[in-house]
């Protein structure tokens, strides 16, 4: 929101303060101003000048040659470019010697020859004066402006800010609203207008989606002339950057910024019927003011004549009601709609503007019809014309909302010790008044306050203490003398899991990302068939909940990739959302249909090891991002109890065992994989990458922060190495784990053979383990080694179907 001080003088006649000043109290309050724009007068040799002639340039057909009157005694010849540039204007003219400023850059004015021809000085557009943007022609003056006069005693110095308004004040979404954060209500002066009486039922206004636009108002005028807006009225819209177009749409943007109330004016000749009508069940294309063809659905507010759409309820209006040059009668919109219907509106439509921006986050109800009266009292001034209708349909609250606030409640939420008077008095300042009658005792319980309808946002009494605080200046509040708060004395890791998580990744010399939980549609369904969307997307970009972290990690080192950082070791813990198959889902529990888990991602790509002269360049594999996990694993306590089953050439799943109870089960904690290619085509990704993702809420159950210590065996070890052939289909971590529980003396089991026969028995294959005997209590002998071989070549043949291999 830009704001012109010379604006806001408008409102508060004796306003003055240094822009210093200005700038720290609006950001103490709330309204952070993020720049200041400082701007100045032109050059004292940049005068008022009148065009007395216009000819074509003999050597170029896209310039002019100017005769102008600058006040020195004799015309003088300027070669000008611009289209709009004709004999009788009264213009800027930059005679010899003005310096002008173009950006960071001054340039001088000097004596020029331009294609052949003589040119002593510069015809200016407004934008080369640093006045605006414009850029479209040389600025036309008012006529009353004196020949030879410096244009800037026609003119004032203003200071603009550009101000961050949080979406809570849309109250403070114009001049009025920065005026009233800026002095006591009372000190706010407002416009004269006359009071109009709208009648109703009439025939001009017929709302029938009473939900969407509970208030509107509609004003005929005949009569008027369409003309550029006087030289005052273009400076004010030109000050806060936007570009004048007439006198009827300026007046309608001006009091848009003024007082925070969207207008809209429409030829009235182009509304069929002469009449509007607001409805919910427009379904038909439509042609805006930007030249852009929307949509419209069922559900939006649509202005319409007896035939069609005419515009986008407090969106946008059609262009082909629009006013121009050579409309002479309109009808003015004034209204109120739904904040949630234009919130919706432009979300689907993907269209926000000004009047949207307002709507959707509430403007004032019971200001519609005096911001109506403003702008109908500028129209009769400044473009002619006379009232024809004044028409109203519907009504706005008439009685204010009333909120009570507990003075030594509001003192023990701030820390402070504020007088109840005191809080009265800056409420007061911002028209929220005490309803009690008298003074206020400094030991009320509590006090009623009457909210004024432009503050949408003041619903309860925490509110009410926000705005104390913010009033009275948080650094006016001072510290407590003992700290309430109590910590705890000792910080156990698994109350904290996931940050201890977070620090084993650390060290592993991962780096931490952190995404968005939205993300496309066409990314989550790579991953899952079972992504939630969102009601009311953001945008494109943020429609569904992620199904787990991979697109998002992926979207990351595709960011770093192609912005040339190539080597990656990444990982999040976040969560992930999905919905419920319909068969387990509890009736009458909306939530049972979603589910949501805390995930461990990790993202390995690029060069092993950092370039180095005593280095080969290898890429990390598979095998570097499987070792990572397994160190993650170890760190936790959990490597012994982990299983990896390799579910394919690509991809390996990973089970803990957990033990509650006296009972033993297997959970699923996750995957290590190789990315697909099609998945990384999909995500723009040119190199091998290689993902991990785990369940946070596994790890956590089978984490034990206790390390019992085990002293190894004071008796030897006996390895003893086992072939077996067993079915395809029978995976070797099984045989691994019926290894071990064969018997208390198997120590460990690994894998040190595979071999797949190409003929012969395609349905087996042989796999060779070796197993690590021990035993505390004393040397094994020969017998008690044949025992336990005996027990695992008789489990696995009972329970797999496996057979030692004969040779």
């Amino acid at each position: 929101m830009k704001i012109s001080v010379n604006w806001l003088k408008e409102f508060i006649p004796s306003f003055s303060s240094e822009t210093a000043e200005l700038v720290d109290y609006l950001t103490f309050v709330g309204l952070e101003v993020e720049e200041v724009f400082e701007q100045k007068l032109p050059d004292e040799k940049v005068v008022v000048g009148k065009v007395a002639e216009v000819r074509p340039h003999p050597n170029a057909d896209r310039l002019r040659i100017c005769m102008v009157d600058t006040g020195a005694g004799e015309l003088q010849q300027i070669v000008c470019g611009a289209p709009n540039v004709e004999a009788g204007m009264t213009v800027p003219v930059a005679t010899i010697g003005a310096v002008l400023t173009s950006g960071d850059e001054s340039f001088t004015i000097k004596p020029a020859k331009i294609r052949g021809e003589r040119s002593s000085g510069m015809i200016c557009a407004a934008d080369e004066l640093g006045l605006s943007d414009d850029h479209d022609g040389v600025m036309a003056l008012d006529e009353g402006c004196e020949v030879g006069k410096p244009l800037g005693d026609y003119l004032e110095a203003d200071t603009v800010l550009d101000i961050a308004v949080t979406p809570n004040r849309p109250d403070a979404l114009s001049h009025l609203g920065v005026a009233r954060e800026l002095a006591d209500c009372h000190e706010i002066v407002y416009p004269q207008a006359p009071v109009i009486e709208f009648t109703r039922g009439g025939g001009l206004v017929e709302v029938q989606d009473e939900e969407a636009c509970p208030y509107y108002t509609a004003t005929v005028i005949k009569g008027v002339t369409v003309a550029p807006s006087p030289r005052w009225l273009a400076r004010r819209l030109e000050q806060i950057g936007l570009r004048p177009k007439n006198n009827i749409v300026d007046i309608t943007n001006y009091i848009l910024h003024s007082f925070g109330q969207p207008l809209h004016a429409f030829d009235l000749h182009m509304l069929a019927g002469s009449r509007i009508v607001v409805r919910g069940d427009a379904s038909s294309s439509f042609m805006a003011l930007n030249n852009e063809q929307y949509q419209l659905q069922l559900g939006m507010a649509a202005i319409c004549d007896v035939r069609e759409p005419v515009a986008i309820g407090g969106v946008m209006g059609g262009l082909y009601s629009a006013v121009t040059d050579k409309t002479t009668d309109i009808l003015l919109e004034a209204a109120y709609f739904n904040p949630a219907s234009i919130r919706k509106t432009s979300k689907q439509l993907q269209l926000s503007t000004d009047s949207s921006y307002r709507f959707e986050r509430g403007v004032d109800p019971r200001n519609v019809k005096r911001a109506a009266e403003y702008a109908i009292a500028m129209i009769l001034e400044i473009a002619g014309g006379k009232i024809d209708s004044a028409e109203a349909w519907g009504a706005m609250p008439e009685s204010p909302r009333i909120v009570s606030l507990r003075p030594k409640r509001a003192n023990a939420v701030l820390g402070s010790s504020i007088a109840a008077s005191d809080m009265v008095r800056l409420l007061e300042k911002i028209c929220i008044k005490a309803v009690s009658q008298g003074a206020v005792s400094s030991d009320a319980d509590q006090i009623a306050f009457s909210v004024p309808s432009f503050r949408v946002d003041i619903e309860q009494e925490i509110d009410l203490i926000e705005e104390v605080a913010r009033l009275y200046g948080y650094n006016n509040l001072e510290p407590a003398s003992a700290m309430v708060s109590s910590y705890p004395v000792s910080r156990k890791t698994p109350e904290y899991f996931p940050d201890y998580l977070r620090n084993i990744m650390i060290g592993l010399d991962f780096r931490e990302a952190l995404t968005n939980p939205l993300i496309r549609k066409s990314e989550a369904e790579r991953f899952s068939q079972m992504a939630v969307s969102a009601l009311n997307p953001i945008s494109e970009e943020l429609e569904v909940l992620r199904p787990n972290l991979a697109p998002s990690l992926l979207k990351v080192a595709a960011h770093n990739i192609r912005h040339g950082n190539r080597d990656l070791r990444l990982f999040e813990v976040g969560r992930g959302f999905g919905k419920q198959p319909e068969s387990e889902r509890r009736s009458g529990e909306p939530l049972s249909a979603f589910t949501e888990k805390e995930l461990l991602s990790m993202v390995l790509t690029g060069r092993r090891e950092p370039r180095s002269w005593n280095r080969k360049d290898e890429n990390v594999d598979f095998y570097d991002l499987r070792g990572a996990v397994e160190m993650m694993l170890e760190k936790l306590n959990l490597l012994e109890k982990s299983a990896f089953n390799i579910y394919n050439g690509h991809t390996i799943g990973i089970e803990i065992t957990s033990t509650e109870n006296g009972k033993s089960s297997v959970l699923k904690a996750g995957t290590v994989q190789e990315v697909s290619k099609d998945v990384l085509d999909a995500f723009g990704l040119d190199q091998d990458v290689y993902l991990a993702e785990l369940d946070v809420t596994v790890l956590e159950r089978c984490f034990e922060p206790g390390v019992v210590y085990e002293p190894p065996s004071k008796f030897p070890m006996v390895e003893r190495d086992l072939s077996f052939v067993l079915p395809r289909h029978i995976s070797a971590q099984r045989l691994i784990d019926l290894a071990k529980a064969s018997d208390q003396l198997v120590r460990s089991v690994r894998v040190f053979d595979v071999f797949d026969r190409a003929e012969g028995e395609p349905s087996t294959r042989s796999v060779a383990l070796s197993l690590e005997l021990v035993d505390r209590s004393g040397t094994m002998n020969e017998e008690a080694i044949n025992a336990v071989i005996s027990k695992v070549s008789d489990s696995a043949r009972s329970e797999l179907g496996a057979v030692i291999r004969q040779v």
